[in-house]
């Protein structure tokens, strides 16, 4: 079974081999290109789901067939890509981002119900 990171490395080599990442630019620069990124992902995954196409075919699923791949609805995708970045990203910054999950959820479960009033 695959860890969390260990797809964190392998997102991250992708993202290198396909020439995503310069390291010559300060990290500062990196993380704010990289926080923009995020952004549009989620964007992406709301304007499809205002568009009503939310769990319809993305628009690379013909392509991902001739690829022999599964295509993915429009949510599928825009979750993965908000994923596949965000791994990308901890593996840049050296986060050991299983490591943070565990922590963080460990730490989730202590809080109270809807955290003291929060309605989502």
């Amino acid at each position: 079974m695959n860890t969390i990171n260990d797809i964190a490395d392998a997102v991250h080599a992708n993202a290198i081999e396909k020439g995503f990442h310069d390291f010559n630019e300060p990290i500062k620069h990196f993380v704010e290109f990289q926080i923009n990124n995020l952004h549009d992902e989620v964007s992406e995954l709301h304007e499809a789901l205002r568009a009503g196409k939310f769990l319809q075919p993305c628009d690379k699923a013909e392509l991902m067939q001739k690829f022999g791949l599964e295509p993915l609805n429009c949510a599928e995708e825009e979750y993965a890509d908000i994923i596949i970045r965000s791994l990308d990203q901890c593996r840049r910054l050296g986060i050991d981002i299983q490591r943070a999950i565990e922590i963080k959820h460990a730490f989730n479960k202590t809080r109270p119900y809807r955290h003291g009033g929060k309605l989502s």
